[in-house]
């Protein structure tokens, strides 16, 4: 059994994996229209892709839209999340921005959760995840290849990497070439599951050929999975209500 983390009323680790529904709008009228929509659908936790939306480096603008978020979404957990360019996003932000802009996300007491991205290196992790922790918040240190599948090894190694700089959840999500390469990232999740029970683990394959690796978490480890209610944010993404339907028959 893999170590816990309680988010509100969510416990990641344990149970079925919990359904996020990633938020990818470009302005507050569209998020608003978004969350109307996502309310119908099946979900634990609500991610808020940030880099879409336009001007997020102003703070007046996140704070509104973190506010009505939170309004909106009650009790349900909220992870902030600016996936950068270097990591499939839309973002082109310098490394001072990036920490500026997550920690303050931290401190405002209106998100639960802050993705850290591996890339921005080990010092940048321990800004923000101290920052975080001071606030009550959690963090997910992060990682994307979209061009391909790493080794085993080398997935292991990166989510270890990611328990070891501090992170609560721990997340890989990786390209595969062939059907051989979703086994290798479904070996590489039973893997932590198995024999690094730190932290929680999310690992998905993307694209429709890794579609396989977003139903089957209970199986493998991997304790979120990422469904859409409209928009999608990464390839592969399958229906709220269907992945609900699949993942509680598994």
């Amino acid at each position: 059994m893999s170590e816990t983390v309680k988010i509100r009323n969510v416990v990641f680790g344990e149970g079925i994996p919990k359904i996020c529904i990633p938020l990818t709008d470009t302005n507050f009228e569209e998020l608003k229209e978004s969350v109307e929509k996502m309310k119908s659908a099946p979900f634990d936790l609500v991610e808020w892709r940030a880099d879409f939306y336009k001007d997020i480096e102003d703070y007046e603008f996140r704070f509104k839209a973190m506010t009505y978020l939170r309004e909106q979404l009650g009790d349900a957990p909220i992870l902030f999340t600016i996936r950068t360019s270097v990591e499939g996003g839309k973002l082109e932000i310098s490394t001072e921005d990036y920490i500026s802009v997550l920690t303050s996300a931290g401190r405002s007491g209106l998100v639960d959760l802050i993705d850290v991205e591996l890339s921005r290196g080990d010092d940048t992790m321990a800004v923000i995840r101290d920052a975080a922790h001071e606030s009550g918040a959690k963090i997910v240190g992060s990682l994307h290849d979209f061009s391909s599948t790493p080794s085993k090894d080398r997935i292991v190694h990166h989510l270890c990497q990611m328990q070891q700089l501090g992170a609560d959840i721990v997340k890989f999500a990786v390209t595969p070439q062939s059907a051989r390469d979703v086994l290798t990232l479904l070996d590489a999740t039973l893997t932590m599951h198995e024999e690094h029970k730190e932290t929680p683990v999310v690992t998905m394959s993307m694209g429709g050929q890794g579609a396989v690796s977003r139903v089957c978490g209970s199986v493998f480890g991997s304790c979120i999975t990422f469904g859409t209610a409209g928009k999608s944010s990464a390839p592969g993404q399958l229906p709220a209500d269907l992945l609900s339907t699949f993942i509680r028959h598994m």
